[in-house]
């Protein structure tokens, strides 16, 4: 029997877990069939992709090399799905889009807005993650587009469309102490608390970066969040802690309860880009949404009153 796209969904099942019950109970089929499935990719490829033992299966040096291929064999098949819905549909089909920002000026939903009203019938999967997660989606073809914030320096494996420039500014609450000096600088910042995201996330990273540079120690941690949000703001409202938004949420802030600190060096440049798959098609809907993401980008751009 010839492979099919389901066995390599099913060889990538069980390399990711290397136990065939967790792939099994991942993918809702029994052991047997993801048996049967890694012995045809075996014995069509006439080489030994897994080694057998009572703790699981792990891959073998020509199973590693296989594994990429497999992914992007995936991606691809994902591609073409995705294009024939296209074609079939015309007023409908599937978009599967990746963001980082769940706030209420989400470029996502606004670009968005337009092309439901285009084509009623259209399906949009939204997946809200950090941006290396969202890009390796991308990889898998998990995910046709992402829109996500990139920092001076940040790698990420997928191809990049510049959407607009949105730095990072440090947020205070109005009747922080800092807010009254007549000159703040970085070291007076770093005798506070913070409300940011992981050690491993790129602004922290890039703040601690920041400080290190200055010979100052990392910012302290008070509480860690995913995601700029609302409930972090109440919480700046009622503490002396500082945070970092970007310059876009700040249209959301009321001016009467927070305020920007004057620290430019932690004014950081940081831009919104639009991830697709390295060498990847790309279907009518996700072209029209990149339009008119860039069209949001240059209508942000411009001028007050222009």
């Amino acid at each position: 029997m010839p492979l099919s796209i389901r066995d390599i969904e099913y060889f990538l099942a069980v390399a990711k877990t290397g136990l065939l019950s967790a792939a099994a109970d991942e993918l809702g089929v029994t052991q047997s069939a993801l048996t049967k499935a890694v012995q045809r990719v075996e014995a069509e490829f006439d080489l030994p992709l897994f080694e057998r033992s009572a703790r699981g299966m792990a891959l073998t040096s020509a199973g590693q090399r296989m594994l990429g291929q497999a992914h992007r064999l995936r991606a691809d098949y994902a591609d073409l799905v995705l294009l024939a819905n296209e074609m079939r549909a015309r007023q409908s089909g599937l978009l599967r889009v990746g963001v980082t920002d769940t706030t209420a000026g989400n470029r996502v939903a606004l670009a968005l807005g337009s092309l439901l009203a285009q084509r009623p019938g259209l399906r949009v999967h939204l997946r809200v993650d950090r941006s290396d997660a969202l890009a390796a989606l991308l990889h898998e073809g998990a995910l046709d587009l992402a829109l996500v914030p990139v920092y001076e320096g940040q790698r990420l494996d997928a191809d990049r469309t510049r959407i607009d420039n949105d730095p990072m500014l440090p947020l205070v609450r109005t009747r922080h102490p800092l807010l009254q000096r007549a000159r703040v600088g970085l070291a007076d910042v770093a005798a506070y608390g913070w409300i940011t995201g992981p050690a491993n996330a790129a602004l922290s990273m890039t703040i601690a970066g920041i400080f290190a540079r200055h010979q100052l120690p990392a910012p302290r941690v008070v509480m860690e969040v995913p995601f700029v949000s609302g409930l972090n703001l109440s919480v700046l409202a009622a503490t002396d802690l500082v945070t970092m938004v970007p310059r876009s949420f700040m249209r959301q802030v009321e001016d009467q309860q927070f305020g920007v600190l004057p620290v430019a060096a932690l004014h950081v440049p940081r831009a919104v880009e639009l991830l697709s798959r390295p060498g990847a098609g790309w279907s009518p809907l996700m072209q029209t949404l990149r339009d008119n993401l860039l069209a949001l980008g240059q209508k942000r751009g411009r001028p007050a009153g222009s």
